[in-house]
């Protein structure tokens, strides 16, 4: 008996896996900056002296992690847009009260303003990162009040000016190799790093310059004669901040009844009395804030330079034949 042997066979389908390795220019390397402070504080007291030219650093940091076995090189943009939908990088503005702005500007170390187009980003040179490690590097970004835009009109309060979301930008590559490209080319990441830059305007006044009332050469007999000087006092205050002027005479009189010492013996007096206008209102001194000073000359700032007139009455010149003088103090109460 023959007996006939069948092979069963079946086809065994071994499973075969093919890795591929993606070089992503963005999965081995993250990077992530911050400013020092998350508020550029650029001064708290801004006066119509300094609102043109006041001015402070920043520090911009930036840390890139390489979390590879291998070593790459990354390239960095840091860039930052309009916070005010003006599309101006220079000057920018920062609002205030009853949207008053204060003009100001963001430079690069090159001192090109900074933005987020190709010519005003902060890129840096490829660098390299070595395997499992993080580099750590800064720029110094120029925070300035600019001239020309009135900034010296701006009104008491806080002004800044907000860099958000969507207001600016860390965008960065890595390779292999090192580049020559930039972050404006390829494939590259983003990140976002909110700050405020902000000015605080304070309300302050200012003397400028001070002159002379001259009275000029009289007859001893004279009685009751006026002298004046509309420049005597050339002061600036911050626009709209109120202040009482107080006139105080050497003697310390608080009603502005002053005497005048001959210039060479010291020993002769003549009395005389100050006014704020030339129909007799005294000017004194009889307060040393706004509210309690009442017989001094109020006004309100207005960033500019304003002058005031000061009036000199004599009553009675019959004294010894000489020059005589007297100094006044100025008291500005704001």
């Amino acid at each position: 008996m023959m007996k006939l042997l069948q092979w069963r066979y079946g086809l065994l389908v071994l499973p075969v896996t093919l890795w591929l390795s993606i070089d992503s220019a963005q999965a081995d390397v993250t990077c992530t900056t911050s400013m020092n402070t998350n508020t550029v504080n650029i001064s708290n007291t801004i006066t119509p002296a300094n609102a043109n030219d006041e001015s402070i650093t920043g520090t911009l940091t930036y840390r890139c992690t390489n979390s590879e076995p291998s070593d790459r090189y990354a390239s960095v943009c840091l860039g930052v847009s309009d916070s005010d939908n003006s599309n101006s990088l220079n000057p920018r503005y920062m609002t205030g009260p009853n949207s008053s702005r204060l003009a100001f500007t963001m430079t690069l170390p090159n001192g090109q303003p900074w933005g987020d187009s190709r010519d005003s980003v902060y890129q840096t040179p490829s660098f390299l990162i070595p395997s499992n490690t993080t580099v750590t590097d800064s720029v110094v970004i120029k925070f300035s009040l600019l001239p020309g835009f009135g900034n010296t009109l701006a009104t008491q309060g806080i002004y800044s000016s907000d860099f958000s979301v969507n207001h600016k930008i860390l965008t960065y590559q890595s390779n292999v190799e090192p580049t020559p490209f930039g972050c404006e080319t390829g494939v590259y990441e983003q990140n976002q790093f909110p700050f405020k830059v902000q000015a605080t305007v304070v309300n302050t006044c200012k003397i400028n310059t001070t002159s002379n009332v001259l009275l000029g050469s009289h007859p001893a007999s004279t009685t009751n004669f006026t002298g004046s000087n509309n420049e005597a006092i050339n002061m600036t205050c911050t626009n709209g901040a109120l202040y009482n002027i107080g006139l105080a005479p050497s003697n310390g009189d608080i009603n502005g009844q002053g005497v005048m010492t001959d210039t060479v013996s010291k020993t002769y007096k003549l009395p005389y009395q100050l006014l704020s206008n030339p129909t007799g209102t005294i000017w004194g001194n009889n307060g040393n804030t706004y509210a309690t000073l009442t017989n001094g000359v109020t006004g309100q700032g207005n960033g500019g330079a304003q002058t005031h007139t000061v009036y000199v009455n004599v009553p009675n010149s019959d004294v010894k034949p000489a020059s005589y003088s007297d100094t006044v103090t100025i008291n500005v109460n704001y």
